[in-house]
């Protein structure tokens, strides 16, 4: 490990250990320290004196360093910049328990406004100099200054979900293209051959691109025939959607599966067939994100949950590690999702 690196990691564990202990806790020897932390005296003594400098330990004469009133309180801050604060409230919860409990202090900032006011708050959390920062970015907003300032600002970032593009880092994130594979599969065994795409009010693109990559390469596997003209997305008329409900009046002839791009999509798709008076009483019909609109649905409902508390979990422990083992780098790591089936 490189010496600057070896310094970092040291700030961190002994900022870290000091934490848990109360104010005029007297410190180990210098001797002590620098054979548990596996480091020479010298750099160790700079630690130290970089610590005291922060108020962190003070020197008391006849008796060494002690730890300062101060260095109870968590002693560095991880920020979670998040653009969906309601779909990931399972993750800040669990992101916000892991960092207390490892003794670092959990901001989080919600990204609003447009592009311009976005770009800011990014630069505000960058200028708190935290120790860490866990980044879910609005998909529709490319962030080039911001994206600059991270990868010049030297803190530890995490991104969520997906990787910007042109932009080097560590990424957490969860399958979106597998568990619609996933989807088509389970429906395949339960003996539906004909299947449709519905993503009308699909509101986030590169999520829909994801799972709809998905579904194809699930009929592949499946050795299906796709029916593009079975494929309705924001981009279909009027008249060509009226016509996708139609093929429903008919069954023979019609979908016996209609892969949702989310939990929304689908109901919209079945308040769309009762509006109409459309017997689905024998469709297969999934959703994505298992979101609390599945309660509620009059129709059995395939749909799938993200890990969103492990995913919290997950970012904090990456996080710190990065934090406090500057050359740890994992680049990519996806967690599982699970189908869930719901029923009226």
């Amino acid at each position: 490990m490189a010496r600057g690196n070896i310094y970092k990691a040291l700030l961190g564990k002994l900022e870290k250990q000091l934490g848990f202990l109360p104010e005029g806790a007297k410190l180990p020897s210098e001797q002590e320290l620098a054979e548990q932390f596996g480091v020479s005296k010298p750099t160790l003594r700079r630690a130290l004196a970089e610590l005291a400098v922060r108020g962190i330990i003070v020197k008391q004469n006849g008796i060494g360093s002690v730890v300062a009133g101060s260095s109870k309180v968590i002693a560095k801050e991880l920020v979670f910049l998040c653009h969906d604060i309601v779909f990931f409230a399972d993750s800040l919860k669990t992101f916000s328990l892991a960092a207390s409990a490892a003794n670092y202090l959990p901001s989080i900032i919600p990204l609003a406004g447009d592009a311009a006011g976005q770009e800011r708050i990014i630069a505000t959390a960058i200028a708190r100099k935290p120790a860490g920062i866990v980044l879910y970015a609005d998909p529709g907003i490319a962030y080039l200054n911001a994206y600059r300032q991270l990868e010049e600002c030297g803190i530890p970032v995490l991104f969520l979900i997906r990787m910007p593009d042109g932009v080097k880092g560590n990424l957490l994130t969860f399958e979106n293209a597998g568990s619609m594979t996933g989807i088509v599969r389970d429906f395949y065994k339960a003996g539906c051959r004909r299947f449709a795409l519905f993503g009308a009010g699909a509101v986030n693109p590169l999520a829909a691109k994801e799972r709809t990559l998905g579904f194809l390469e699930g009929l592949k596997k499946c050795r299906l025939i796709p029916h593009p003209e079975w494929y309705i997305s924001n981009q279909n008329t009027e008249k060509e959607t009226e016509e996708f409900y139609d093929l429903f009046r008919t069954p023979e002839k019609a979908p016996d599966a209609v892969c949702c791009l989310n939990d929304f999509c689908a109901g919209m798709l079945i308040r769309a067939f009762q509006t109409r008076g459309i017997d689905i009483s024998h469709l297969r019909i999934s959703g994505f994100d298992h979101s609390l609109l599945t309660a509620f649905l009059p129709h059995p409902l395939l749909t799938v949950e993200p890990p969103m508390g492990e995913l919290g979990n997950e970012a904090a422990a990456l996080l710190i590690r990065q934090i406090e083992n500057p050359e740890f780098g994992f680049t990519v790591r996806k967690l599982t999702s699970k189908l869930i089936q719901t029923t009226p």
